[in-house]
């Protein structure tokens, strides 16, 4: 599928000629200091989300039934897996299953984002033996002032 990037002011300049486009694919329109929006027709959107919907079921069937080949897909999807304990490797492997299913129930993948994120986190703490180290001590808790009431 072809993706057509516009510019925001040319949709509000031509609308019939950038929704036109949208015939021969997604078109995103860019804005200065803003997110790009995405067009798309609504049935292609909603075949996608079928779609999507239908593989996030069998991967969590997969995940439940056969971890080990699952495990090692996810983990030549994302190498830094390999830096997490074996234990935190298999809690990804059932939450990543957990986190697609509820995002496509929903409709929203920004939680799954986030979840990847974080858990790249946690794997770059255990890719570096002194950071973990630090992470793992005792911490000290210290009380600053009080913090101001924000303004505005």
């Amino acid at each position: 599928m072809q993706v057509i990037e516009r510019t925001f002011s040319e949709f509000l300049r031509h609308p019939k000629e950038v929704v036109a486009e949208l015939d021969n694919g997604d078109v995103v329109l860019r804005r200065r200091s803003a997110p790009a929006l995405h067009l798309r027709h609504a049935d292609r959107e909603n075949a996608r989300s079928e779609a999507f919907s239908g593989i996030t079921r069998v991967l969590r069937h997969l995940s439940l039934h056969y971890p080990a080949a699952v495990g090692k897909s996810l983990s030549e999807a994302y190498p830094w897996t390999n830096y997490l304990p074996d234990d935190e490797r298999a809690q990804f492997l059932e939450e990543f299953a957990q986190e697609l299913a509820a995002a496509a129930s929903i409709g929203d993948f920004k939680a799954v984002a986030q979840f990847l994120h974080e858990w790249k986190a946690t794997a770059e703490v255990h890719a570096d033996p002194e950071l973990a180290r630090r992470l793992a001590g005792p911490h000290e808790i210290t009380h600053g002032g009080r913090v101001p009431r924000p303004s505005g």
